[in-house]
């Protein structure tokens, strides 16, 4: 009895055997493929969140460049209740950024060469050497609003005006004012000090002292913008050594200089092409929208269709992009396979896309 319950605690007490070399090679097995599917599961989820954060940066780039241009395209020839149509307005301002208000308040050029700017206020800038060939420009000019009203009546055409508001500041000294009322609009610029709610328009700074008439306090003040729009390389590179391009707004500052002065900012990172397409209003009242160079009379432009490709600078696709994008009034293709003179964007591994939006001009019949 005794001997058969030591065998027994003998048994129970019996160190257990290792893994076998077959037990070890499938637990290995096991494990390099559990290890492998989650580093497969994490790679697809990092490439779904990398092209997920540049298409977001896309739309928004697009969202941003499109709502930026299309407020200044809505208000070109805005100088007030006036309408540009029936009130031409009086340009006593010396160096001026316009002679004709009518007929320089919206230009647009297809830049197929890098003298397109001949014979405008843009030959021999940077605008007009580094506006990207292929792309197009468009220049718009317009009044802004400001927190300022007319205080007083003046007795005479070369009266000075009363002004007060919290915009004083956004004007200098022998800078360019924009007055009107629903009959009349003068651009002159102010000979006296803006912050002493004292506008001064003398000679000295004006080709006269007399405005068109004399204004009451019906009358109202803006801003005068003037503004020029291209793509043009920023000068940077992405990490596979592409060239980043943007959209760039150039603004007059109006100096009372010989030769214009602009400054030049970067608006939107990503922009490779810009094209419009301008809606002239024909007689029988129906709209055709043609390139610039098509337009027969830019004062009868009503409607202007603007169209941007945006890529990001995170190269997230898997292939060459060799896609085509249908713009207004221009196809941007891939190199491949494109014909002489042809439009086109890099083969890289960029994320694009192309954005369309049609604007009315406010201030058009």
């Amino acid at each position: 009895m005794i001997g058969i319950k030591k065998s027994i605690m003998h048994r129970y007490h019996a160190p257990q055997a290792g893994l076998s070399l077959v037990e070890l090679m499938i637990a290995l097995a096991l494990s390099a493929s559990l290890i492998l599917g989650i580093f497969t599961v994490y790679l697809d989820s990092n490439q779904t969140s990398r092209m997920s954060s540049s298409l977001a940066r896309i739309q928004e780039g697009g969202r941003i460049a499109t709502e930026i241009m299309a407020r200044d395209m809505r208000m070109v020839g805005f100088q007030g209740c006036a309408d540009p149509d029936d009130v031409t307005m009086n340009i006593i301002a010396d160096n001026p950024p316009t002679n004709d208000f009518f007929a320089t308040n919206l230009r647009g050029w297809e830049v197929t060469a890098a003298n397109w700017a001949d014979g405008t206020e843009f030959d021999g800038t940077p605008i007009e050497a580094n506006a990207l060939i292929g792309s197009d420009v468009v220049a718009v000019q317009r009044g802004e609003t400001v927190d300022l009203e007319v205080t007083g009546n003046m007795s005479a055409t070369n009266a000075n005006i009363q002004v007060s508001g919290t915009d004083t500041d956004r004007f200098s000294q022998n800078g360019i004012v924009l007055i009107s009322d629903c009959e009349s609009a003068d651009l002159f610029r102010i000979s006296s000090n803006p912050s002493s709610g004292t506008w001064a328009h003398a000679q000295n700074v004006n080709s006269s002292n007399r405005l068109s008439q004399a204004y009451n306090e019906s009358a109202r003040v803006f801003q005068f913008n003037s503004s020029v729009y291209f793509v043009a390389d920023t000068g940077r590179d992405d990490a596979q050594g592409n060239d980043i391009r943007a959209l760039y707004r150039a603004n007059n500052t109006l100096a009372n200089a010989g030769a214009p002065v602009f400054q030049i900012d970067e608006l939107v990172e990503g922009v490779e092409s810009l094209q419009i397409e301008y809606g002239e209003l024909l007689a029988t009242n129906n709209i055709r929208y043609r390139t610039a160079d098509n337009v027969g009379n830019m004062a009868n432009v009503v409607a202007i269709r603007l169209g941007m490709l945006l890529s990001d600078a995170d190269a997230v696709r898997d292939d060459a992009d060799l896609a085509d994008y249908a713009l207004p009034g221009e196809v941007v293709e891939a190199v491949t396979g494109a014909g002489a003179g042809a439009v086109t964007h890099p083969e890289d591994n960029r994320l694009r896309r192309s954005f369309t939006s049609t604007v009315m001009l406010r201030n058009r019949d």
